[in-house]
């Protein structure tokens, strides 16, 4: 479908829609935004393949998408719902997402949409097409039949699903993740990186952060602007060797190893502008980022914590990995034993679950 009225005419029409199954096919390998390619909605009568690239978003979809009366099904879908708000704008409300539903009925995390089909349905879907271009046009019809069976089978799952999950006493921490999916698309976008989070950022001194985080802070907006990865600009470990030496020709620059050519033509003038004026200015200090593997008690702390979450995700019969997983739980660890870098899942019905937990415990570990 690639005419606008059509579309807004059609979008009018599921305004009073109970579900709409929806998925989409993007591009993101180069670019800070992915590129929307495709927008596949099934209302259970039809299936349409919507063309962004040559028609616009209505805003009468937009009201369907942000209703939360309309249940939106979709699988695994935090990557389709960034997508949806970068692209379009689109807020989506009222998600139902059968990879979530299944994780939490089930205990079985990150499950394909393919496997799933099969699992519930008998039906087999090959991912084929998964890697194809979907910028180039045309499309091909092996592409079309792809994109239409990402959402041919979505409403008969989110029957069975809903039907299982209803009445289970983690029905509503299932529908709080939904929201929570739902909310993290567009407050990614608005939330800064913390350059704390940054390889190798360990090995900088407290004035020297300084530097790094103007130069980290330019990099995240350079990207968006450009809209390129944040890699394709400058990557953290050569950002880190850039403050140490501190260069002031070009020249300098191209010493450090692995950056790319092009990032030097681009971009070097503006980096020895911004060393130059820091070089300038009054000196200021940052708390030095602590290394996790040099941190006391990390690793005594974190299996305490594992053993806390263990327990919790048992009374309230959820899979452990699914409450937290390892790695959250040690940047969990790491967070409160440095007093910094809260996690950001430090948020909703987990923190809900964990955080007087985690406090208790917490104070035989911080003094």
């Amino acid at each position: 479908m690639s005419d606008f009225d059509e579309l807004e005419k059609l979008a009018l029409s599921w305004q009073d829609a109970n579900y709409l199954a929806i998925d989409t096919e993007f591009e993101r390998r180069t670019t800070y935004y992915a590129k929307l390619a495709l927008v596949q909605v099934y209302d259970n009568e039809a299936i349409y393949l919507i063309d962004p690239l040559v028609t616009d978003c209505p805003e009468s979809l937009r009201v369907v998408f942000e209703n939360p009366n309309i249940t939106k099904i979709l699988h695994s879908s935090k990557e389709d719902l960034e997508v949806l708000y970068t692209s379009w704008n689109c807020k989506v409300k009222g998600l139902f997402d059968t990879q979530v539903a299944y994780s939490f009925l089930h205990q079985e995390l990150s499950i394909g949409y393919a496997k799933l089909v099969e699992e519930m349905t008998g039906i087999f879907v090959s991912k084929g097409e998964t890697n194809s271009d979907w910028m180039k046009r045309p499309l091909s019809e092996r592409q079309y039949e792809y994109a239409a069976k990402d959402v041919l089978y979505l409403i008969d799952i989110f029957k069975r699903l809903d039907s299982e999950i209803n009445g289970k006493s983690y029905l509503k921490l299932f529908k709080a993740e939904c929201q929570e999916y739902c909310e993290g698309a567009y407050l990614k976008m608005h939330t800064p990186a913390d350059y704390r989070e940054a390889k190798e950022v360990s090995l900088l001194n407290e004035t020297d952060l300084t530097l790094f985080k103007i130069l980290f802070d330019w990099r995240e907006q350079r990207a968006k602007d450009d809209n390129r990865t944040k890699n394709h600009i400058i990557k953290d470990q050569e950002l880190v060797q850039l403050v140490k030496i501190k260069p002031s020709t070009a020249q300098q620059i191209k010493m450090i190893d692995g950056l790319h050519p092009r990032s030097v033509r681009l971009y070097a003038n503006e980096w020895l502008d911004i060393i130059s004026n820091w070089q300038t200015s009054e000196k200021k200090t940052l708390p030095v980022v602590l290394n996790p593997r040099d941190l006391k008690d990390l690793n005594r702390f974190s299996a305490t914590l594992e053993a806390i979450v263990k327990s919790v995700a048992r009374e309230n019969r959820l899979s452990p990995t699914l409450l937290l997983s390892k790695r959250q739980i040690k940047k969990w660890a790491f967070s409160i034993l440095t007093n910094n870098n809260v996690p950001t899942q430090w948020q909703g019905w987990r923190k809900e679950l964990l955080e007087k937990p985690f406090n208790e415990k917490s104070l035989e570990f911080v003094s």
